[in-house]
């Protein structure tokens, strides 16, 4: 396919040699940065068919905020006319600023869209030209592979606490919780790193969220592999994820990746950018995750700690057994004892409440009465034995101890419903046919 270099619109890479210019340019949108409210302005990075290496940078300054494009979709198209190519931060860009005479289209990067700009600076203004360039641009975008100008993507498990790594990854959903702080969940298809606990609670929290997402969100998950929350609250980077979708694969640069309380989530950091994943791109890994996954069902390793008594059930992940379709039902999972804490009922009955932990969500689950002599495999009074064996569960010489680092033990669940009035309101699950091996 042959491209028109139409009339005034300067190639990409010729814009890199027209320094103190004013220039036309038309090109796809393969990186963007977050809004900065402090000076509005935005950056993002754009190519064409005669560059596609890491991009030319464009950065935006108005007097509003509302008169900075609002990028829909990486992967968008975009005409801007009458930016002047500078030096900033030693790199060359194309300035487009608001009190000049620049303008500015965004337009759908989907093949067969109609050629209406979906956000235009007033004084844009569209010509036939424009047209032939905008379809011959989304031809190319069917074919072409770009180079991303990053050196690395981290896999979520290969992230360490406290850095910077660049991740490419599927939007599981976007929510927001009642203070205006919003949570984008992400996957890649591999599982997180065990956290140790290194911090004492009078209760773990069971998601990073304030509270856990209602079971039909939850469906929508993946139940392999783990789902990575990061968490949006600076006013800018709001802006930002309104062109993120679920279903979408972006990749982030420069996330900073943080634990809390045994439980990993993500920051935007002032450098961290979102870049444009192509078609080819996200089929190659489907293969990759699909093998991991069913890896990871087939074989999960385990300590040896416990015992249960349905060898020959298979193995599911906590993600799976809390969003099974019925309320009651029987599972076999192996997981890490987060927290426990033991106590008798109103009749004197002992129950332990313990938080379960997998690669793919936390829950809490009881042990009840009977089973629980049969898990400790000692009298309930004898509180020295029962203390050693749930110190073997909670990897710590002592309950209380910190840091631990929890072994993975097999474990048989049943949930069940304590209202029939509202069963999956009211769904609960308990331990039963498992036990502490002798040490």
């Amino acid at each position: 396919m042959e491209i028109r270099d139409d009339y005034k619109f300067l190639r990409i890479q010729d814009a890199f040699k027209a320094l103190h210019i004013h220039v036309n340019l038309i090109g796809i949108i393969v990186e963007l940065g977050f809004h900065n409210g402090s000076d509005c302005s935005c950056t993002m990075k754009i190519v064409d068919p005669w560059h596609s290496g890491s991009g030319l940078p464009v950065k935006f300054i108005a007097r509003t905020m509302q008169a900075l494009p609002r990028v829909e979709s990486i992967g968008d198209i975009i005409s801007i006319s009458r930016v002047k190519i500078v030096l900033f931060n030693r790199k060359i860009t194309a300035l487009w600023n608001e009190t000049s005479s620049s303008s500015f289209a965004l337009f759908s990067g989907i093949y067969d869209e109609d050629c209406v700009p979906y956000q235009s600076s007033p004084k844009f203004q569209m010509r036939e030209q424009d047209k032939n360039l905008l379809s011959n641009l989304r031809e190319w975008m069917l074919t072409h592979s770009f180079e991303d100008g990053s050196c690395y993507f981290t896999s979520l498990k290969d992230i360490k606490e406290g850095e910077c790594s660049n991740l490419s990854c599927q939007i599981v959903h976007i929510s927001k919780d009642d203070k205006d702080r919003w949570y984008m969940f992400v996957w890649d298809g591999t599982e997180m790193p065990p956290c140790n606990i290194v911090v004492k609670s009078e209760r773990f929290r069971l998601c990073v969220e304030p509270e856990m997402l209602p079971i039909h969100v939850l469906r929508k998950f993946p139940t392999c592999g783990s789902v990575l929350r990061i968490v949006v609250e600076k006013v800018s980077e709001k802006q930002a994820i309104h062109c993120l979708q679920p279903g979408q694969h972006v990749k982030f640069l420069n996330l900073f990746f943080q634990v809390n309380m045994g439980l990993w989530s993500a920051a935007f950091t002032p450098s961290t950018k979102m870049q444009y994943t192509m078609s080819t791109e996200i089929q190659a890994l489907r293969p990759q995750r699909f093998l991991l996954t069913l890896f990871l069902i087939m074989c999960p390793l385990h300590s040896g700690i416990t015992g249960v008594a349905h060898e020959d059930a298979p193995f599911v992940t906590l993600m799976d057994i809390l969003t099974y379709h019925n309320v009651t039902a029987k599972f076999k999972c192996v997981v890490r004892f987060i927290q426990v804490r033991k106590f008798h009922d109103s009749n004197g009955k002992f129950k332990l409440l313990a938080i379960l932990e997998d690669a793919t969500a936390r829950i809490c689950a009881s042990l009840y009465a009977d089973e629980g002599e049969k898990f400790f495999g000692c009298d309930q009074s004898d509180e020295e034995a029962l203390i050693k064996k749930l110190n073997r569960l909670l990897g710590g010489e002592e309950m209380d101890q910190v840091p631990r680092n929890p072994p993975w033990v097999q474990c048989c669940l049943f949930s069940f419903y304590r209202n029939k009035m509202d069963p999956w309101g009211s769904k609960r699950f308990r331990i039963f046919d498992t036990w502490i091996n002798d040490s």
